[in-house]
């Protein structure tokens, strides 16, 4: 896929491609400085445009000024490192692609992501999911919640959404994988190095998965890119069950707490065997109740407690 000049500046600007030290912007700094642009008269590819003063264009201060020089310094080998993971077999779009999850678009707003790198079946985006999130420590029980809830959102004929973690978004993957359904698979590690995997090769051969990152797909694990992995999770997803969550800490808690406040997607909790600590507080926070996985598909109609509130305002 050729980018378009907008494009290139997403990626220039926000990715760590070329050099995992680059200064890259957060979606925010750039959806900000998106908007300044427009406002100004001009399109985010004016970055690259010599005749374009960024330090006279009002509301692009002097520091945000020297950081998009830096970046562009080496936004060559940014759009060299596109070309190589395309080869490769991972894509790469930006907001201003037709191939954009429209659902993180409308969803997450500003906290979009303005460029998500992923290999496999981008069909499998068109299409909310069934997200099923939790603890990595999760009991015995709450991972046959876990697998209970993907082989019933196979059943549904709708896509799993999880994060590729150990615990509940492994069992919840593997089940759906071995019911012959599809998995969307966001990840917070390496997505180059989940595709080596022999299982993941056959699976992405079999086109029933599509894993994605907005991180370099070589960076490995870090806090801060399981909670941007939250969002695209809870974004993607049609309604997303917590199936056990710790209480006031975990990347669960954390995840689904945000989501619920900011209304990245419907958010609903297991009550039940196998839950968390904190998964009554969730409930108190406007999560739906979830007693049974066979009513998995009452949530798909009936909007959660936090979407009302937020249609309703």
């Amino acid at each position: 896929m050729t980018l378009t000049n907008d494009a290139k500046a997403a990626v220039a600007l926000t990715t760590r491609l070329g050099s995992r030290q680059r200064p890259s912007l957060t979606p925010k700094m750039w959806h900000e400085l998106s908007q300044t642009l427009d406002d100004a008269g001009y399109g985010p590819d004016a970055v690259f445009d010599q005749s374009v003063d960024l330090a006279n264009v009002t509301g692009v201060g002097p520091d945000l000024v020297e950081r998009i020089g830096r970046l562009r310094t080496d936004a060559a080998a940014a759009l060299l490192e596109v070309d190589e993971l395309r080869h490769r077999g991972i894509w790469t779009t930006t907001v201003f692609d037709d191939g954009y999850p429209q659902l993180i678009r409308e969803r997450l707003g500003h906290n979009a992501p303005p460029v998500i790198f992923g290999a496999g079946n981008v069909g499998l985006l068109t299409q909310a999911g069934i997200g099923i999130v939790g603890s990595r420590n999760v009991s015995a029980e709450g991972g046959e919640v876990a697998k209970s809830l993907a082989r019933e959102a196979v059943a549904l004929n709708v896509p799993v959404v999880s994060g590729g973690a150990r615990g509940v978004d492994d069992l919840a993957m593997n089940a759906a994988f071995g019911s012959d359904g599809s998995v969307v698979g966001v990840l917070a590690d390496s997505l180059i190095g989940r595709i080596r995997k022999p299982d993941v090769l056959q699976a992405l051969d079999d086109g029933n998965v599509c894993l994605l990152t907005q991180q370099a797909p070589s960076s490995g694990f870090t806090a801060g890119a399981a909670m941007s992995r939250n969002k695209i999770i809870y974004g993607l997803a049609a309604v997303t069950v917590v199936v056990a969550s710790d209480r006031d800490s975990g990347g669960t808690w954390a995840g689904a707490n945000e989501a619920i406040m900011a209304t990245y997607g419907p958010v609903a909790v297991w009550r039940g065997e196998g839950e968390g600590p904190g998964n009554q507080a969730l409930e108190d926070m406007g999560a739906a109740r979830l007693e049974e996985p066979s009513d998995l598909a009452d949530l798909l109609e009936t909007p959660s407690p936090s979407e009302q509130m937020s249609l309703e305002l």
